[in-house]
């Protein structure tokens, strides 16, 4: 009898230890396979988390596609896929024209501040925006504002601190509609200012570039 309950005991410990093993070789086989399916470092995983988006590239437009020059009168800047960015009459000045919005922003470091900027449509139907700096004891504001168009004489007017500007525009030639590297000339306050962009150029993106370039410089 004794003999008898040493073997059962004997073969339960046997079959244990057997289930054991199997169960941790069966747990580590699928940590095995786990690190088998991760991505190695510098791969990127094929799978997408749920709600994961992968951004749509837009690529540039034909004409905005290259880093152009944009030099003037104390401008010194450069212009790439509707943006310009560089010096503007002693401030250092970004601007971006929002082709889809049909708006343009300007952001610019000058007299100590950050200032920033937004011509856009206003609710009484007018087009431009007003930059403003300083403080509450002493604030110096620049109002821009659209005041016309003229495309078969290639000119276009701004409004700037209530001063009709009128800016021509010169290109060296013109490409299904667009300037090609055009200047653009203006006066403002009796002084004259121009510009040119390397760049090819509708209208309106003439335009909203002349907001922001004759904006920050005027402020």
């Amino acid at each position: 009898m004794k003999k008898t309950l040493i073997a059962a005991c004997g073969l339960a410990c046997l079959m244990f230890s057997a289930f054991r093993f199997a169960s941790a070789q069966e747990a580590l086989s699928q940590e095995f396979e786990k690190a088998r399916t991760l991505p190695s470092a510098g791969q990127t995983p094929e799978a997408k988390t749920e709600g994961q988006v992968t951004p749509a590239y837009k690529p540039v437009e034909p004409g905005q596609d290259l880093v152009g020059n944009v030099t003037g009168t104390n401008i010194e800047m450069k212009a790439y896929d509707h943006t310009v960015a560089g010096i503007i009459n002693g401030g250092i000045a970004w601007g971006f024209f929002d082709e889809a919005a049909g708006s343009s922003k300007l952001i610019m470091r000058k007299y100590g501040q950050v200032i920033s900027a937004e011509f856009k449509k206003q609710a009484d139907k007018s087009f431009g925006g007003v930059i403003t700096s300083g403080d509450d004891s002493s604030q110096r504001t620049t109002s821009v504002f659209m005041a016309g168009a003229d495309p078969a004489a290639r000119t276009f007017k701004l409004r700037i601190n209530e001063e009709e500007v009128v800016v021509t525009i010169v290109p060296e030639a013109m490409s299904n509609g667009h300037f090609v590297n055009p200047t653009y000339s203006a006066v403002i306050g009796g002084k004259p200012v121009s510009y040119r962009i390397e760049v090819e150029g509708c209208l309106g993106y003439s335009i909203q570039m002349g907001m922001i370039i004759l904006g920050a410089y005027a402020h």
